[in-house]
């Protein structure tokens, strides 16, 4: 019997398994695919250069995974945003400076500081918008500011969320890409541990004395702690069994939680048509949220666009053949850049639809209105020796992103520790909802 076994290995199960490793604790971490990463993977056969499938950047200069990028020995490009931005809320694609122009989304100027001050009751994005009286340009610039990085509708995201979950500072900061591909942050961290892929958990039966996972071919491991690094989505299909249930503020958290879909869309062209200088494109009306280059700031950029759709216009992408979105996609980019030609510049293509895997279930979540304090009620350690964690489960700096994995790993780890280390079964669960 292991001392904790952690269920699933992409960035939060890889970091608590290494922790408790290194506490010099005995540890299986299990894994339904064969790969590591989960949500973080990054492709090597689009084109010459590895390309992320999932997520794609390092947040901020200051990140908590910085050190591992370095002790790594991986190198970085950097991606600015705002002045390296264009934007297309219906009136032509331009700089978004130029856009910031045009008195009619000057209402807009103090939308971040205005829901920085909000105090309870929570409001969905769509009533904040129509509170705020917003209407034309100002209307469609105030939905994308306010949902661009989140799979949800105006109506399904709550404001305070946002607030909650730092989403906001994504609008501005340096980001960065790791040029050898972002799954190698996640291999350096998992190097050498007790890795068993194909294990597919179906039930999981918790009580005083320890934790037993049986997968969907029947094997069962016992341990006398776990971790779950389980997404949101496959929590909320019911498709693996909890005994006992799990404690009310357990399932209340899951239900205040969207995890909305989310689809890419790569495609090489021939020749770029786009600015030099592009580092990212949003479009408040349109099939696709977010257009980026996927080479930007290198000497010689290969001609690769990253086509980013969340929430319904993810889920529209997702009911038609890859063929049919990527036909929806270029046209589109036809209507962005009404000069080009990219259907007959488009030479290779490939669909990624996260809401459509069954190991996740959907791309990141978003809270609802009213479910401020749900991430920290999933993370809450009222499970006895089941501890919990993944990119759900923590707020700070950002939530639902490869850091927020990272870190919500490091802290279910210590839990798992002191637990063990106060006598595994000494400390009652509470008791299930």
């Amino acid at each position: 019997m292991n001392d904790v076994l952690v269920i699933g290995a992409g960035m939060a199960g890889v970091t608590a398994a290494r922790a408790l490793d290194r506490a010099g604790l005995s540890v299986a971490l299990v894994e339904g695919q064969q790969r590591l990463g989960g949500r973080v993977y990054s492709l090597r056969d689009f084109c010459a250069e590895p390309v992320e499938a999932g997520a794609e950047f390092i947040h901020g200069t200051g990140s908590a995974t910085w050190p591992e990028v370095r002790a790594a020995g991986l190198h970085t490009r950097p991606c600015p945003l705002i002045r390296h931005t264009m934007f297309n809320i219906g009136h032509g694609t331009h700089w978004l400076p130029r856009i910031l122009l045009h008195p009619a989304v000057w209402p807009t100027f103090n939308i971040f500081r205005s829901i920085a001050r909000l105090e309870p009751p929570d409001l969905s994005a769509r009533e904040y918008v129509e509170r705020r009286g917003f209407r034309g340009r100002a209307r469609v610039l105030a939905e994308m500011m306010l949902t661009a990085h989140l799979p949800g509708r105006v109506e399904e995201v709550g404001v305070l969320g946002l607030q909650d979950d730092g989403v906001l500072t994504l609008e501005s900061g340096l980001n960065h890409r790791v040029v050898e591909g972002q799954d190698r942050i996640v291999e350096f961290i998992g190097r050498g541990l007790d890795v068993r892929f194909g294990f597919g958990v179906e039930s999981i039966r918790w009580r005083p004395d320890g934790v037993t996972l049986t997968a969907s071919d029947g094997r069962e491991l016992e341990a006398r702690a776990a971790v779950s690094t389980l997404p949101v989505g496959v929590l909320q299909s019911g498709r693996v069994r909890f005994a006992p249930a799990l404690p009310e503020g357990k399932r209340a958290a899951l239900e205040q939680m969207g995890m909305g879909p989310v689809v890419k869309l790569l495609l090489s062209f021939r020749e770029r048509f786009w600015p030099n200088w592009l580092a990212i494109l949003g479009c408040g009306t349109g099939p696709v949220t977010l257009y980026w280059p996927l080479f930007y700031g290198t000497r010689d950029s290969l001609p690769v666009l990253c086509a980013y759709s969340t929430g319904p216009r993810a889920a529209r992408l997702a009911e038609v053949s890859e063929a049919e979105a990527v036909d929806i996609a270029v046209g589109d980019l036809a209507r962005l850049f009404p000069r080009a030609d990219p259907r007959t510049a488009l030479t290779a293509h490939r669909r990624i639809d996260w809401g459509t895997d069954p190991w996740s279930c959907g791309g990141y979540t978003f809270l609802r209105p009213g479910a401020r304090g749900a991430r920290a009620r999933l993370a809450a350690a009222d499970t006895g020796p089941l501890f919990w964690a993944g990119s759900a489960t923590e707020s700070q700096p950002i939530a639902s992103t490869v850091e927020a994995a990272y870190r919500s790993g490091l802290r279910a780890a210590a839990q798992a520790r002191a637990y063990l280390e106060d006598g595994a079964g000494a400390a009652q669960p509470t008791r299930p909802g």
